[in-house]
């Protein structure tokens, strides 16, 4: 059987627009430790890509965990670590308090390094 994929994931799309999502959130709640519905970001972040908050997630968080903030201790990563729980439709992320705190000091998250 020879199937042909008409849609080929955008990762570091996908990452930036998580991780612009996340900017906007952790400037309104600014908490270290957060759970967003996968259905909500599946609509409000990926415009109803399902693929993208289910088998694509993974890759776009391996992408989105290596943004990085200005912050007093120097350049640290926004993201601290991430749980998928697809069972309970749930991405549980924690964040650096220092990255969410440059943030809420109008700081903005660096792109990843991709060399």
């Amino acid at each position: 059987m020879n199937m042909e994929f008409t849609h080929q994931p955008n990762y570091f799309f996908f990452a930036h627009r998580l991780v612009q999502f996340l900017e906007g959130y952790l400037r309104k709640h600014p908490e270290t430790d957060t759970e967003f519905n996968l259905q909500s970001i599946e609509h409000d972040v990926f415009g109803d890509d399902r693929a993208s908050s289910s088998v694509n997630l993974e890759g776009i968080l391996n992408i989105a965990d290596e943004y990085q903030v200005h912050t007093e201790r120097g350049v640290l990563p926004l993201i601290r670590s991430y749980m998928i729980q697809a069972e309970k439709h749930v991405l549980k992320i924690q964040f650096h308090p220092e990255s969410v705190r440059g943030l809420s000091l109008g700081e903005l998250s660096r792109y990843p390094n991709v060399h």
